[in-house]
């Protein structure tokens, strides 16, 4: 039974995966790079360093296990699908996954983060490639909604300034908690009970184009006096679910897509799903473990799937 080794080497997670043909996941081996606590993230020399240290401890048991039946490997070589992105991280996936479809002699193809991201998230899912959807990238780095029409991937939306996961990162470590800081505040919104309280926060500022987050990163500063944690997280979560559903919204008018993904760590969060959900019902979202960074895209693009 042929397998397909996928690599993905991000700014949050060391990744490896195998799938076969059928798109069923034989391996997803994944490593958090390691941030200290009270920072925001990664140099890219730093997490470069604990990509080379990683992905050998990853890919070492499933090529020990699993050698003789690869049949063609693939890594993500750079953030997203378009001329000039670039980011140093995924020069150690691409550079390993080059040295293991060599030494088995099989063949090596390249993918962007975001493709991968994409694949991921569609598995097991209802959605229909031959026909154009809309795709919501929401991760620590990227805020972009993408039309996926004929093969190609076009931005129709995006931050105007910074992304739902820098703003969830940032206040989540000026509040104590571990970086990424995502899945912590999602579950302290989820703990509270707003009770019909207003929102203390004003609404995002949207268009069909995107949104502006840095007005509320400035509110979480300034306006969360007599406002408990929970309550701060739970409020914060309301304010960027429905940001999101009015340019999802916008971008499904204006491409005329009939079909909606989301994926990206932040697409894991329980409040977020909750809230699309109630207003609709058949936006789909990837599996949760499939959200955040991992390798299985790569590796099932290289098994060709979404052919």
């Amino acid at each position: 039974m042929p397998l397909y080794l996928g690599i993905d080497s991000s700014n949050y997670t060391s990744s490896a995966a195998l799938t076969d043909e059928s798109g069923r996941i034989i391996a997803d081996c994944r490593q958090l790079l390691a941030v200290k606590q009270g920072e925001k993230g990664l140099r890219q020399s730093d997490a470069l360093f604990q990509h080379w240290e990683n992905l050998p401890l990853l890919l070492t048991p499933l090529l020990n296990q699993y050698r003789s039946d690869i049949a063609g490997v693939c890594a993500s070589s750079r953030p997203r699908p378009v001329e000039g992105s670039y980011m140093p991280v995924f020069k150690a996936g691409t550079a390993l996954g080059q040295t293991v479809a060599a030494a088995l002699q099989v063949p090596f193809t390249q993918t962007s983060h975001q493709e991968g991201h994409i694949a991921a998230a569609a598995l097991g899912s209802s959605i229909d490639f031959s026909k154009p959807f809309v795709c919501a990238h929401l991760s620590g780095g990227t805020l972009e909604l993408v039309l996926a029409k004929d093969g190609k991937l076009s931005v129709s939306a995006a931050t105007k300034d910074i992304s739902y996961g820098q703003l969830l990162d940032r206040f989540g470590v000026a509040q104590g908690f571990p970086f990424p800081a995502g899945k912590y505040i999602d579950e302290a919104a989820m703990e509270y009970d707003p009770k019909g309280l207003k929102n203390p926060f004003s609404r995002i500022k949207t268009d069909s184009k995107g949104m502006n987050l840095s007005g509320l990163e400035t509110q979480l500063k300034t306006k969360t006096e007599g406002l408990d944690q929970n309550a701060c997280a739970c409020f914060l979560m309301e304010r960027i679910a429905e940001s999101f559903v009015a340019v999802s919204e916008a971008v499904l008018k204006d491409t005329g897509a009939r079909q909606m993904l989301i994926t990206g760590g932040v697409a894991a969060s329980r409040f977020l799903r909750a809230y699309c959900a109630k207003k609709h019902s058949d936006w789909i979202f990837g599996q949760p473990s499939l959200c955040s960074d991992n390798a299985v895209g790569p590796s099932l693009l290289q098994g060709g799937l979404f052919r």
